[in-house]
């Protein structure tokens, strides 16, 4: 089992199913406005060996970005104390075989996109594209401060943007929908990815990582993510205007969410410490998940059942 938990806590499951629950929920929208008449266990019947493959895109992305973030945050991670990184607190897992593993993980995605979706090449091109983007904010973006975070929020609505482009979605308002959900998901992650950088500044700035709380301190990486977080406020009764008219459990979970990003804030505002971003990192994470479950919600709400 300790074998199991370092996997788990390398490729960050919860957040590779976060990708893939994305993908699922773009596909079910669109889904549903392609095949009328149908419903959630109709589609499930029919599409399931589609869904099964194209959902593991994601997750394998994901896993592998996140893998190659601990092997390139090492000494980092080491210097903050980490042991909640499996590199750090578990001397037998060797550097170079996480690396390894994580380009397996991004080729076998790359040649299942490819398969699976043979006659639409935009759709593997896209693999390529997010994928490289995932890679390059540890290799690269990360140093550049604000465009390192914007790396990552992008690579976070990959899910959303490419299976519109997978299923050829062609219906205005569906495609509005999951462009908003999409926008929603980038400032949230953008938002969390600044306060994430509170926590980590200490071995940031011991290994030169200049990262916005590094080079503008933790009180202006509060006030730009409070900024996201506002876009995103503005953002969420969008969806329920065009699609999810009258869903007000859609509504409930979204206020929910908003009002824990709220919540981080303010607790950040009082302490901008590294106590404090801890914590902030763990309530963003869980409104992310509830936010995603929102927009589950809306778009199962859709089939009728």
């Amino acid at each position: 089992m300790p074998l199991f938990h370092d996997i788990y806590d390398l490729i960050r499951l919860p957040l590779c199913i976060l990708g893939s629950l994305a993908g699922f929920t773009a596909g079910l929208i669109v889904l549903l406005v392609q095949n009328p008449g149908y419903n959630l266990i109709t589609l499930l019947e029919q599409y399931w060996q589609l869904g099964a493959l194209g959902l593991s895109i994601p997750f394998l992305i994901v896993g592998a970005s996140m893998a190659i973030n601990d092997y390139h945050d090492y000494e980092a991670d080491r210097i903050n104390g980490r042991m909640d990184r499996p590199l750090v607190r578990n001397p037998n897992l060797k550097p170079k075989s996480v690396l390894y593993g994580s380009i397996f993980m991004i080729g076998l995605g790359v040649l299942i996109s490819v398969f699976l979706f043979d006659g639409n090449f935009l759709v593997p091109i896209g693999v390529v594209i997010f994928s490289f983007l995932s890679v390059s904010y540890n290799l690269w973006t990360k140093e550049k401060g604000i465009l390192g975070n914007m790396t990552v929020a992008g690579s976070n609505t990959a899910p959303y943007l490419l299976t519109l482009v997978a299923l050829e979605a062609k219906d205005q308002n569906t495609i509005l929908v999951v462009v908003v959900m999409a926008i929603i998901t980038f400032c949230g992650v953008l938002g969390r990815e600044l306060v994430k950088g509170i926590m980590d500044i200490e071995g940031d700035r011991i290994t030169d990582s200049r990262t916005f709380a590094v080079q503008y301190g933790p009180k202006r990486a509060v006030q730009l993510a409070s900024f996201f977080f506002l876009i995103l406020i503005i953002l969420i009764p969008i969806p329920m205007f065009i699609k999810f008219q009258n869903n007000y459990l859609y509504l409930i979970l979204m206020v929910i969410t908003v009002l824990m990003f709220l919540y981080t804030v303010v607790i950040l505002y009082n302490d901008p410490s590294i106590k404090s971003g801890k914590k902030a990192r763990s309530y963003t994470r869980t409104a992310l998940w509830i936010g995603s479950a929102a927009f589950l919600v809306g778009a199962i709400a859709l089939s009728g059942v």
